[in-house]
Formats: structure tokens, C-alpha cells, sequence
């Protein structure tokens, strides 16, 4: 058999949870010095619950132990598998969970271990995952697999936005003057990932200008490929979620779509609110709609 792991930096709906077998490896939580296992022993609203009392929450990349834990159930199944890792410019989770795999490598010769950086999180690993099972299923060989995976990473496109700069100011990852009056002005970042890295592609004025802004680009990023499932990930923010879903099933003309809510650990970062969405700018050889 083929197993397919992911971290916690990709969002899984029921729709994966209950139709597919997944791995997950977790990430890390950090509040008032007391660790916490993503997805285990603390979940999203817990950590937005800190944060709104103060607390800056701090993320550690997955440990020795979470790697070793799955790696060995696998061998121990006689699985060979595929781990897709979240970006390697945005964690050192890629590099260092590739150096443990490898040793594993050595050790269980006749398995076929694959670490992938996905140059990307959250829905958009989503997304992939979601092709990546439906591959497995219908019992795909490795090898079309993994390059079904590496075309899907290039082809993949991500627009997000954030509701309140001020978390992403207080975790020191925009300047503190731009946090402030970024709000004070009602000024959104419409961010994309590029190359593996987050960035700040615009900035607009309004929320809801961003939205139109958000459909405007789908509509035109899917033109080649409109027939396919476009994953929409929310920050504790559904309403803003299932008010996208509408836009985009008007603007994108046979689409289906599928929202994620973001793990506590992409919570940490991007704070409280906020919306992004993700699609594919080609088709890929296989996809099952």
C-alpha cells in the first residue's frame, strides 16, 4: 500500500477525514512556556481564545519523535509512503524531517520513502492531498503519484487575506507601525506565495473590496481549468468563508468547491480572521473532479 502524510500546516476537512486514510504529522504550540501538540492537546479556537487574552502564541516545527512515530507505522504495515512537507522557506520542518527519513532509508532498504516541499500550506496542501488520496485509491503507481504531486506544487495559486494586521505585528512578522495603521485605516493585505514564500502582493482599503479583488483573481487564474475543486480556508471566520464560496460559484463557471478551517498552527501566525483561497492554473494528467 501507499500512505500519504502531511503535517499540520495543511488543513483537512471531513471530507478527507472521512473518506481517505492520512497521516498527519504535528506541529507545535507554545503558550506561557507550556508545549502543546497541534490537533492533539490544543486546537484553533483554544489558541484564539489565548490570543485574544494577550498571549502571543510561539510554533516549533514537528519534533524526532511525531517523524519517528509515523515513519515506523508505516514500515511496520509494510507501507511505502509519500510525505508532503509544508513549505521549506517557511519552516525547517521540510529539511529536517527529510535527514530523519533518509536514515530510515538506509535502515528499511526495500521501502520507498518520498519527501516532498510542498513550497506551500494550508488549503493548498489541501488541495493536493485531497488529488494525492483520490491517486492512491485508484491504486496510481508511486512514481505517476509523486509526479502528479511535484506538477500540482508548481500549479498550484494561493490569494489570502487577513482580518486584523495587529497579529501579525505583535508576532514581529510586519513592522508594528504598519500593524497600526494598517487597522487604523481599514487597510487589508492581499497576500500570495511565491517561490515558497508568503508575501504581500497589495494592499486595499476595505474588506470588502478585498473580497471582490479575491473572486476577480479566481475567475481569471481558472479560466484554462474551471472544471475543477477550489479550496477555500478560513481563520475562525466561516461566514466570510461561505460568503466567497457563493462569489466564486458565480464568478467560476463549473466549479465545485471545499472549505477548510486553518490548524492552530497557521493560526498562530496569521491571527484571528480572515480568508484565503486556492486553485489550479493547469490541469493536471489526473484529476478526479
Amino acid at each position: 500500500m501507499i500512505k500519504l502524510i502531511v503535517d499540520s500546516a495543511c488543513d483537512i476537512n471531513s471530507e478527507i477525514k472521512d473518506n481517505y486514510d492520512i497521516e498527519v504529522i504535528p506541529f507545535s504550540v507554545t503558550i506561557d512556556g507550556v508545549s502543546y501538540v497541534d490537533g492533539v492537546d490544543i486546537d484553533l479556537d483554544s489558541v484564539y481564545e489565548k490570543m485574544r487574552s494577550g498571549k502571543v502564541p510561539k510554533t516549533s516545527q514537528v519534533s524526532f519523535e511525531a517523524v519517528s512515530k509515523v515513519v515506523e507505522k508505516c514500515v511496520s504495515n509494510n507501507d511505502d509512503f509519500i510525505y508532503l512537507a509544508f513549505s521549506s522557506k517557511l519552516s525547517g520542518t521540510y529539511g529536517f524531517a527529510k535527514k530523519i527519513i533518509d536514515a530510515y532509508k538506509e535502515k528499511y532498504m526495500e521501502r520507498k520513502m518520498v519527501v516532498i516541499d510542498s513550497k506551500g500550506g494550508a488549503g493548498g496542501n489541501g488541495l493536493i492531498a485531497l488529488q494525492a488520496l483520490k491517486m492512491i485509491k485508484r491504486n496510481l503507481p508511486l512514481e505517476t503519484i509523486i509526479r502528479q504531486i511535484q506538477f500540482m506544487v508548481n500549479h498550484i495559486v494561493y490569494y489570502f487575506t487577513i482580518t486584523d494586521l495587529e497579529w501579525l505585528s505583535k508576532g514581529g512578522r510586519i513592522n508594528k507601525t504598519v500593524g497600526y495603521v494598517g487597522n487604523a485605516l481599514n487597510i487589508k493585505p492581499y497576500l500570495t506565495v511565491e517561490n515558497g514564500k508568503i508575501i504581500i502582493s497589495k494592499m486595499i482599503h476595505g474588506g470588502k473590496k478585498t473580497i471582490r479583488t479575491l473572486v476577480k483573481d479566481v475567475a481569471e487564474g481558472t479560466k484554462k481549468f474551471s472544471n475543477q475543486t477550489i479550496g477555500i480556508s478560513h481563520a475562525n471566520d466561516l461566514n466570510t468563508a461561505l460568503k466567497v464560496e457563493q462569489l466564486i460559484k458565480e464568478a467560476v463557471t463549473g466549479c465545485k468547491t471545499t472549505i477548510f478551517e486553518i490548524s492552530a498552527v497557521l493560526g498562530s501566525h496569521l491571527g484571528i480572521g480572515g480568508v484565503g483561497v486556492f486553485f489550479f492554473d493547469e490541469e493536471p494528467e489526473f484529476y478526479e473532479f
